[in-house]
């Protein structure tokens, strides 16, 4: 299989959780190989306050001077730590403007947005995540702000309503390599079993778990996904109208360090 140069684009609205969230996309980048950018936007309202044009300029300066050195600080150590390419970027103006030309600049094939208990946050809140989840034809990746990726070279990989198809990508292939123990595979289904498969790899099991379609079910599945330990989650959202699974509410539930969301601009009214 041929090595792909994966680009991870982060979206950062720089509040404490941010780190945690770098260091768990930067594990992801040296297990799959990616290099990572890591983007931050102020609206030009959060920067300017004065009506005179001279203090506007001079908080417009400040405001690049203190923000470019705040990203550099966090961006330098995890860097180095994990010896993956992270390349920053701060610009002031129009938010989706400015995240539209960034993704046809950057062109990510992983988009990262951060997690908090109820639901992801973004650069100005969930309207940036209506947009990405609307416009990005790729994978959108939800980062723990809590949990830390730590098994790179023993991977708990799990899939949500995946199917064969899904092993065949080439991030599950990169994912699946880093791991010898078997891929939790996660159904909504009638009746509460479990039973193993054979993967599309040729040693590579699946151990599948179904779960009664029930009002809680991503609560249960939740509950599941701690209990085994799974370190990445891969989402298969071609899936979503079968599945039984409101993925809006999941988004925010699945508390795993790495949530990978696989669409093609899923518009999130269908979520």
């Amino acid at each position: 299989m041929e090595n792909k140069k994966y680009k991870i684009l982060v979206l950062s609205d720089l509040r404490g959780t941010t780190e945690n969230i770098l260091k768990n996309t930067a594990a992801l980048a040296q297990m799959i190989g990616g290099e990572i950018g890591l983007l931050h936007i102020k609206s030009p309202l959060m920067v300017v306050q004065q009506y005179n044009q001279l203090s506007a300029v001079r908080s417009i300066n400040d405001t690049y001077l203190t923000t470019k050195k705040q990203i550099q600080n966090l961006v330098e150590p995890i860097s180095r730590s994990y010896g993956v390419s992270i390349q920053p970027d701060f610009a002031v103006g129009n938010v989706k403007e400015v995240l539209s030309n960034h993704i046809s600049t950057f062109q990510p094939d992983i988009i990262v947005l951060g997690q908090r208990k109820s639901a992801p946050i973004s650069i100005l809140g969930d309207r940036i995540t209506k947009y990405v989840m609307s416009h990005f034809d790729g994978i959108v990746m939800i980062a723990s702000p809590n949990q830390a990726l730590e098994a790179v070279d023993n991977l708990s990989l799990g899939m949500i309503n995946g199917s064969p198809k899904s092993l065949e990508t080439d991030l599950l292939k990169a994912l699946v390599s880093r791991t010898s123990k078997p891929i939790k595979s996660f159904k909504i289904a009638q009746g509460n079993k479990r039973s193993e498969q054979q993967g599309s790899e040729s040693n590579q099991r699946v151990v599948e778990y179904n779960f009664e379609q029930r009002d809680n079910a991503v609560g249960t599945v939740s509950r599941y996904l701690s209990k085994v330990k799974v370190d990445v989650l891969f989402m298969d959202l071609e899936n979503h109208s079968h599945n039984g699974i409101n993925v809006k509410n999941a988004i925010g539930k699945f508390n795993v360090p790495v949530l990978l969301a696989s669409k093609s601009k899923l518009s999130w009214k269908t979520l």
